[in-house]
């Protein structure tokens, strides 16, 4: 498991966005940005990039919020300080995600994150949408519980083969060109019993980060392209959740 090359080369862009949610916490140290109308028929957890709270990722909430969902982006990482220091050493990165970014450390502010969702706000069709790490925490999240109905992967990173067999719920994919063939993993997928609902489309034109932190949406072309790849999973998601 490896952090592509793209991931830590290009540094996140230099973005300015007021969102129009709030944030609460749901535990005293893990807040969460909550956008969109309480009574929307579906809710999406919004798994970020490393670049974690970014200007992007705000916008990105409030994008799909604006289609009509609810979405909660909790701050699984902690926006942790050191990241900015170690970010164009891999090493260092995936260091320090194997010891605070795994499904295993963050599985208790999942569950958290899950009960708010279902009992308090009261959701119970529910999709993920992860970037490059979040990808990541998508998959395992969907491998482990069938509570989550679909997830996407937008410029994925840190996948294996294993993900895409083990996981249980409809798979979007959006790479960019930075990222790997996902062929195989698209044919083991599309070979389960939802793999009708499966959808994969490269985006050759774009980089790594660019639906994220390293995309410079002041660019037209970028941020057309940025749109396109939101379109895709609001739609896919409409389709899968039937809503």
């Amino acid at each position: 498991m490896s952090f592509i090359e793209a991931c830590c080369n290009t540094p996140p862009v230099q973005a300015e966005y007021t969102p129009i949610g709030k944030t609460f916490k749901l535990k005293d140290d893990l807040d969460c940005y909550v956008v969109g109308n309480p009574n929307s028929k579906a809710a999406i957890i919004y798994l970020y990039d490393i670049a974690c709270l970014h200007p992007n990722a705000y916008q990105g909430c409030d994008i799909f919020a604006k289609s009509g969902f609810r979405v909660f982006m909790p701050d699984f990482l902690r926006s942790d300080p050191t990241l900015p220091l170690i970010k164009s050493d891999l090493g260092k990165i995936l260091e320090l995600i194997e010891r605070k970014g795994t499904y295993e450390y963050l599985e208790g502010d999942f569950d958290i994150t899950k009960n708010h969702i279902k009992n308090v706000e009261g959701f119970q069709s529910v999709a993920l949408v992860g970037f490059c790490w979040g990808t990541k925490m998508a998959m395992q999240l969907s491998a482990h519980d069938t509570f989550y109905k679909a997830a996407a992967l937008i410029h994925p990173s840190l996948l294996e083969l294993s993900d895409f067999e083990n996981v249980q719920c409809p798979i979007v994919i959006l790479p960019s060109k930075d990222e790997r063939d996902f062929t195989k993993d698209f044919a083991v997928i599309n070979a389960k019993s939802f793999g009708n609902l499966c959808y994969q489309q490269r985006f050759d034109d774009m980089k790594h980060g660019w639906c994220a932190a390293r995309g410079e949406w002041s660019n037209p072309h970028i941020a057309s392209r940025s749109n396109e790849a939101f379109s895709i999973v609001m739609s896919r998601f409409h389709q899968i959740l039937g809503i």
